[in-house]
């Protein structure tokens, strides 16, 4: 928000401290320019809030889509492993009936 400062105002107090109209008047802008620059307005917060809310969208879908390829290749290599393990069961079943029959 910019802040409201009177120049005028400035620089007669500048002037009543001592200093040249001049240089009072000249202090009083250079002043009012920096304070006009370095403000913040509403309307740039809003911009700032929507992109950082955009950003965080994009990352958000990225990470689902990142934990949703891992759940995939997770199921993939256990749907593996259940099968290796059931081949094994099998295989033990069939030698323990092969050696008590």
């Amino acid at each position: 928000m910019p802040i409201k400062f009177d120049t005028l105002a400035y620089a007669k107090k500048l002037e009543e401290a001592g200093l040249p109209q001049q240089q009072a008047e000249a202090q009083s802008l250079a002043l009012r320019d920096a304070l006009a620059e370095s403000t913040v307005t509403p309307g740039d917060l809003l911009l700032l809030k929507t992109d950082v809310i955009a950003r965080i969208e994009i990352l958000r879908s990225d990470m689902q889509a990142q934990i949703d390829a891992l759940k995939e290749h997770m199921n993939t290599r256990f749907n593996t492993l259940y099968m290796l393990t059931g081949l094994s069961l099998v295989l033990h079943v069939v030698t323990l009936v092969k050696l008590f029959s």
